[in-house]
C-alpha cells in the first residue's frame, strides 16, 4: 500500500535520489521538484511512499482557484526499482482519495501523452475517460474522472 507525503526537508534528498532510465513522459525528480516549487501557489509536490521508502513523485494541483472547475495532478512517476508492481495504480487511487476527502471539486482532469500506454491503461482502469485532445499539444489527450 502506498501513501502520499508532502515533500519536506526530511524526505527531499530521498525524492531527489529517485532514479529513472527514461524521462520520455515526465522529467527527472529534480525537474519535477523545481516545477512544483515554481507553481507552489497552487500545487504541492508529494512523495509517493511505501512503508518508509520514497518510491515516486507527483505534483498535485491542490489549491484550485475559484475559476478552476476540476482537480488535477501532473508529473506522476514511480522510480525504476519499483516499476511493474502496481504502485502507479495505488498512487492514482491515493490521489483520488485525497481529492474526494477535500470535497472542493467533483472532477479530476489530467493530460497524458498519447503514446504513454502504461499511464493511459492505469487511468482507464480507475475510471478516467478521454474527453478531447489537448489544445496546447496534439500529442496529449485530456482525460477526466468524475468523483
Amino acid at each position: 500500500m502506498v501513501n502520499l507525503c508532502e515533500v519536506d526537508c526530511y524526505n527531499f534528498n530521498d525524492c531527489c535520489g529517485l532514479e529513472r532510465k527514461s524521462s520520455l513522459f515526465v522529467g527527472n525528480a529534480e525537474y519535477c521538484l523545481a516545477e512544483a516549487y515554481i507553481y507552489r501557489e497552487n500545487s504541492t509536490a508529494y512523495a509517493i511512499c511505501r512503508e518508509e521508502s520514497v518510491i515516486g513523485l507527483v505534483i498535485i494541483l491542490d489549491r484550485p482557484t475559484e475559476r478552476d472547475e476540476y482537480y488535477s495532478f501532473t508529473d506522476l512517476f514511480i522510480a525504476d526499482d519499483f516499476l511493474g508492481k502496481g504502485y502507479g495504480k495505488e498512487a492514482v487511487h491515493a490521489i483520488i482519495e485525497k481529492f474526494k476527502s477535500e470535497r472542493k471539486r467533483s472532477i479530476v482532469e489530467i493530460q497524458v501523452h498519447k503514446t504513454n500506454m502504461i499511464a493511459k491503461s492505469i487511468y482507464v482502469r480507475v475510471g478516467f475517460e478521454k474527453i478531447k485532445d489537448a489544445d496546447w499539444d496534439s500529442n496529449f489527450e485530456v482525460m477526466q474522472l468524475k468523483l
